[in-house]
């Protein structure tokens, strides 16, 4: 007979680990991954893979963001030079010209 006694909570699938002859609680597995496999090995890899897909999606939506931030930066930046060039002064006033 095992030392130790594995029990599924029908409810979320937890994982209890109890001492057989204590009955204290040793360790609590919660799922890593909605729908289990049953093998904690494959379900840490479906999770990696999970993850990581969703990482990369963040990045990359993350980066088209700070694109359009830059594009809108230049674009500013481009009608403000083109309104400098345009501008019929030719120097700004100074408090020391003389009127």
């Amino acid at each position: 007979m095992e030392k130790e006694l594995k029990v599924t909570c029908p409810g979320c699938d937890t994982i209890l680990i109890v001492d057989r002859i204590t009955g204290k609680l040793l360790e609590t597995r919660k799922p890593l991954v909605e729908e289990s496999t049953g093998d904690r090995f494959k379900d840490a890899l479906l999770k990696v893979e999970q993850d990581k897909a969703k990482y990369a999606l963040a990045f990359d939506n993350l980066k088209e963001k700070q694109e359009r931030k830059k594009k809108l930066a230049e674009d500013l930046f481009n009608a403000s030079l083109k309104d400098a060039k345009n501008d019929n002064n030719e120097k700004p006033h100074s408090i020391f010209d003389a009127d």
